[in-house]
């Protein structure tokens, strides 16, 4: 399947490279690159998301509210999903598999991906 390059968001915090690492692990989100807002600057809660953004990781114990809810709006206009968990590798793994289950369960409801005979 021919997919345009994919982007993860991760927002609240600055060291994140094992959780990027494992956004792009997870191939049924067909992430291929993650970008990372870390909230400490100023304009952070004004930034536009990303237009290919498929994913958006909230790392909630290092997040202001300001930026919680300009992502969480921003999102939920583009029906862009969005997992909360604490900064934490095995808390991410957890919420991600949480997601891909029900993004396939979805598809197989609404008939996006057809079964096999």
């Amino acid at each position: 399947m021919g997919r345009a390059s994919m982007r993860a968001l991760v927002v609240g915090a600055d060291r994140v490279r094992p959780i990027c690492a494992e956004l792009e692990q997870t191939s049924p989100l067909g992430v291929t690159c993650t970008e990372c807002w870390s909230g400490r600057q100023p304009g952070d809660a004004r930034r536009p998301l990303p237009a290919d953004t498929r994913v958006v990781v909230v790392l909630c114990d290092r997040v202001n509210h300001n930026l919680l809810f300009s992502v969480r709006r921003q999102a939920e206009g583009r029906g862009v999903p969005v997992v909360y968990c604490r900064h934490s590798l095995v808390d991410v793994r957890a919420k991600i598999a949480r997601l891909v289950v029900a993004d396939a369960e979805r598809r197989e409801r609404t008939g996006e991906v057809r079964r096999r005979a």
